[in-house]
């Protein structure tokens, strides 16, 4: 919008001649005064020219006086727009202050002492805003571009309220214009420098950035792993394959991941312990001189699985399964080595483990049946479990007792037999069994009146007659265990009341 003026009646000067604000008594309007006061309206030069005359780039202060031939005893102003106020002083004149960005239209009326009214109008016009600068097209701000690539630069400068008077470019010393592409001959780091300047010298610079750098190989096609496994165990081996670039990679790296694991980088790939439970993909890598590394997309799915033990035959045992003696047992042979080796011996059901894989034959064990398994674990490999074979090629034997004469052949008797009991006729009485220095299998009861066996009394308990009375009764325990001669204790006779 293009400020208004009415040229006759201001005076572009800061200054504004005095009047005198005396007037005659009485006079008429009209009759003896016949001109008109005079407004000067005082204002700094506009910098803004051609239709964009009257505005300004700062707040800026106008004066506002009138003079006339008799005085001027009164000035209104009116300001609309930007500024809306209104305002009257007398003849000395006033001040206008505009501060607000847009247009404000100012009327001014000077009244002299014989009501005589002379006027002015004036508009003033701010802008208080820079230019702004705006990058578009397909280069990026800041973005690197490759060498050789083709990317415009849109430039769009625009002001409000005013106008953008002119906007230039330049990249160094060149001026570059709007749209075209930007250089990308060389590798570098470029600027374009950008200014804008409005109306009123309101000025904007605004830099745009970009870098050239290498091109980038492009995939042709990606890598795989030689017979697209989807399971690998502990130890297998997987090989890379494929894996193309344009134009043609000089080198080719093959990275191998497994799980949350850093990259491996090899041709190859062996699986490992750690591996298992986890899945392993291949990416490739493609490098040649003043390009950018391509890298494929990650390929394969392959589940790490343990590995398998193998045993070339089965752990044999050599001795003699008596008392006294000892078994051992001669591991098989395990591939890959195993890392552990356990010796579980089985004693009637009843499982336990030695090292070094020898179990002593004691009287515990005699009558027992031992059998035996060895169990080899090496880590990333599922246990391996393997039978014995015992000496007659039967997977187990019975322990013998020691040859018959031996002085140990049955058990003693640590503790003889004992009665429990009060001894009187109607009360029970009962056995309590000898500790022995070995297991027995059984037991067998009887109960003696004075060293007599008593008829059908075979069983822990005896239940006192009148016979018994005034007599003495005892039990004799018999302790059998199988391959052994039985073992007999007496217990201590008690003398039955009645």
């Amino acid at each position: 919008m293009r400020c208004r003026a009415i040229a006759a009646a201001v005076v572009a000067t800061a200054a504004a001649a005095a009047v005198s604000t005396a007037a005659p008594a009485q006079a008429e309007p009209g009759l003896w005064d016949t001109v008109p006061p005079e407004v000067q309206l005082g204002i700094p030069a506009s910098p803004g020219q051609g239709v964009w005359a009257g505005w300004y780039k700062e707040p800026v202060t106008m004066t506002v006086n009138a003079t006339d031939n008799i005085g001027v005893g009164l000035i209104e102003w009116v300001r609309r727009g930007a500024h809306h106020d209104d305002g009257k002083v007398g003849g000395q004149g006033t001040t206008l202050t505009f501060t607000q960005q847009g247009v404000t239209d100012v009327e001014v009326v000077a009244t002299d002492f014989s009501g005589r009214m002379g006027g002015a109008e004036y508009g003033v016009g701010l802008d208080l805003t820079d230019p702004t600068i705006a990058f578009g097209g397909s280069a990026a701000n800041g973005q690197p571009i490759r060498r050789g690539e083709e990317r415009r630069l849109e430039i769009a400068c625009a002001d409000v309220p005013t106008a953008v008077i002119s906007c230039q470019a330049r990249i160094g010393q060149d001026r570059f214009g709007f749209g075209e592409p930007v250089p990308t001959a060389a590798n570098g780091t470029y600027a374009v420098h950008v200014t804008a300047f409005d109306a009123v010298g309101r000025w904007t610079e605004k830099t745009f950035t970009y870098t050239v750098v290498d091109p980038l190989l492009q995939v042709v096609d990606n890598p795989s792993i030689a017979g697209n496994p989807t399971s690998a165990t502990v130890g297998q081996t997987l090989t890379a394959a494929g894996g193309t670039f344009t134009p043609t990679a000089t080198r080719v790296d093959y990275h191998w991941k497994v799980g949350d694991n850093a990259p491996v980088t090899a041709p190859t790939y062996e699986v490992k312990p750690e591996d298992v439970g986890k899945r392993i993909s291949l990416y490739a890598t493609g490098h040649r001189a003043e390009h950018v590394v391509a890298t494929t997309p990650t390929v394969g799915n392959v589940l790490a699985a343990a590995g398998t033990l193998q045993a070339t035959g089965r752990p044999t045992v050599i001795g003699t399964a008596r008392e006294g003696e000892a078994l051992t047992i001669v591991a098989a042979g395990v591939t890959p080595a195993p890392q552990l080796v356990e010796n579980i011996w089985t004693v009637d059901g009843k499982e336990l483990k030695t090292d070094p894989p020898v179990l002593r034959l004691s009287r515990d064990h005699a009558g027992k049946t031992i059998q035996c398994r060895q169990r080899f674990s090496k880590p990333g490999y599922t246990p391996l479990s393997v039978p014995c074979v015992f000496a007659d090629g039967s997977d187990r034997v019975t322990v013998a007792a020691p040859s018959v004469g031996t002085t140990d052949a049955a058990w003693s008797v640590l503790t003889p037999a004992a009665i429990k009991g009060k001894a009187t006729v109607g009360k029970r009485l009962r056995a309590v069994r000898p500790q022995l220095s070995g297991p027995a299998t059984s037991y067998a009861y009887q109960w003696l009146r004075n060293g007599k066996p008593i008829a059908g009394a075979t069983g822990p308990t005896y239940k006192l007659k009148k016979t018994d009375a005034k007599r003495k009764v005892t039990v004799q325990v018999t302790a059998s265990t199988a391959h052994r001669p039985d073992t007999v204790s007496v217990a201590k006779a008690k003398k039955v009341g009645r």
